[in-house]
């Protein structure tokens, strides 16, 4: 290279090193904002992430809040009202499935049983149940297009308008299953937690004489139709005075639907087959000899007692699944009667046109 090569290069180097520094001057202010700009970026992002989960966190509050406050608000406060002509009406019911006049403590019963479903069912709609409710969707909608509605209208139309003319609060089998949810309900919540071995054990030894293999006897009697005691009781006279043994020629009776030899049964099983009185008596009478007459849903009877089988308590592994299922029944009916005790609480109830105090 020639001096003047040199001296240029050498002149111009200054130069290039100012130009390289601005350069890098500029770049690092570049950096610099950039790097402030990214900052204030995450900043914002960090601060837009935030807002909406508090936000979201406050908007849940409000509406649980609220929710609540709506689901108080769509509880029927009224009274429940027990007409006069309703009480004669299950006063009437009551005559004609037990033909006699119903005593105060069972119509208080009956009345009782109808008010409890009036709050159930209003229970069950203020948690929306009536809207819900397979059951009674189908119901309505039946029901609407039974009364004729148009074919090309939906279902969910149908029930809409099934809702809007208060059908949901009179029909019987929306009613029904209302109540049903309800307890249901109550009953699921109180057996959720399943007995231990300890509580059975406790509740078999207090009520061991429930778990009893009950007393059994085994007879042969003799049939007369119709009210013929004097003749079934010479007759017993004749076979005690000749010491006949069942099957004898004499031991005799009318013909009868039923074996004259009845295997081992208890009394509950004898009185189904020949009534709660007959049982009663056979269980009474001595063993080895022909005692009578004793009257049955049929007529009258001469019976020989064979054998008697004392009552067996039964050990606790053999009844220890009835021991559970009783107590699970008990828990699902004690949270049951909690529910409804809170809503008779505070629920006012008019029967006959005046409060009504149950001590039920």
């Amino acid at each position: 290279m020639d001096r003047s090569a040199v001296a240029r290069e050498a002149k111009g180097r200054p130069i290039l090193d100012d130009l390289l520094r601005r350069r890098r001057s500029a770049a690092g202010r570049r950096t610099r904002v950039f790097r402030a700009y990214r900052d204030a970026g995450r900043a914002r992002y960090a601060a837009a992430v935030q807002r909406p989960l508090v936000s979201f966190i406050a908007i849940g509050l409000a509406l649980f809040v609220a929710d609540r406050a709506l689901l108080r608000a769509g509880q029927d406060a009224s009274p429940v009202v027990v007409t006069r002509e309703r009480v004669d009406e299950l006063r009437a019911t009551i005559r004609a499935q037990t033909g006699r006049e119903p005593g105060d403590a069972e119509l208080a019963a009956r009345i009782r049983a109808e008010v409890d479903d009036e709050l159930l069912i209003r229970e069950a709609r203020s948690r929306g149940f009536d809207r819900d409710d397979p059951v009674i969707f189908r119901r309505l909608v039946q029901n609407m297009r039974f009364a004729g509605a148009a074919d090309d209208r939906s279902d969910a139309s149908l029930f809409e308008e099934a809702v809007d003319l208060g059908m949901h609060l009179s029909d019987p089998v929306v009613r029904r299953r209302l109540v049903q949810r309800m307890r249901l309900m109550a009953e699921t919540l109180g057996a959720e937690a399943e007995p231990g071995d300890e509580e059975i054990r406790r509740r078999y030894e207090r009520d061991w004489e429930e778990y009893v293999r009950p007393e059994r006897v085994r007879i042969t009697h003799l049939y007369f139709a119709g009210d013929r005691e004097e003749e079934a009781t010479r007759l017993l006279d004749r076979l005690v005075t000749e010491g006949a043994l069942p099957g004898a020629p004499d031991a005799v009776g009318d013909a009868f639907l039923l074996s004259a030899d009845q295997p081992l049964q208890t009394r509950r099983a004898l009185g189904d087959r020949f009534g709660a009185d007959f049982a009663d008596g056979v269980f009474a009478l001595p063993q080895g000899i022909w005692s009578g007459p004793l009257r049955s849903s049929y007529g009258l009877h001469l019976v020989w007692v064979h054998e008697r089988v004392a009552a067996v308590p039964l050990p606790l592994e053999a009844v220890r699944d009835r021991v559970r299922y009783g107590l699970l029944a008990e828990r699902r009916a004690e949270s049951l009667e909690r529910l409804l005790a809170a809503l008779r609480a505070r629920t006012d109830v008019v029967v006959a046109g005046e409060v009504w105090r149950d001590a039920g």
